[in-house]
């Protein structure tokens, strides 16, 4: 298999698997950690990472990845091209901060439970999506049926 530089597996960044049944999740991590070829990791300097993990793991960009994306049947197939086609704004940092504090809170708690219920702050989340994407009530309920 190719080699892939150290630099990806190094400091903060963000990992999701390549193909996934269900909903896709883009996982933070802030250590070294070392993955297979089954699984991108995405760095960037541009963006506040928890800010980024925030808005990959919200509905709207689960919708825009079902339906923009690319699909093998029910399946996600998180490749590099739907990855980096996918909308990201670079709002203010106050904006990346309010989402960023919210996944921090998750973060936490998952940590010191891995079964804590984060919904409540995963839907805060989302609506702070839905605000920066400006989507109108009609255009929320399309996203939320998925």
């Amino acid at each position: 298999h190719r080699t892939r530089k150290e630099k990806f597996f190094n400091g903060e960044k963000i990992i999701v698997q390549r193909k996934c049944a269900g909903r896709p999740v883009f996982c933070y991590t802030n250590f070294d950690c070392y993955v297979s070829a089954t699984f991108y990791v995405i760095k960037t300097n541009m963006l506040n990472n928890k800010y980024l993990t925030g808005l990959l793991n919200s509905k709207l960009i689960e919708f825009w990845l079902k339906n923009r994306g690319k699909m093998q049947g029910n399946n996600f197939q998180l490749d590099k091209e739907p990855l980096l086609e996918i909308p990201v704004l670079k709002p203010s940092d106050k904006q990346q901060q309010n989402i960023s504090k919210i996944v921090e809170k998750i973060l936490s708690l998952k940590q010191a439970n891995p079964q804590a219920d984060t919904l409540a702050l995963e839907q805060e989340i989302d609506v702070l999506v839905y605000q920066l994407y400006g989507l109108t009530d009609e255009e929320i309920m399309i996203v939320e049926k998925v």
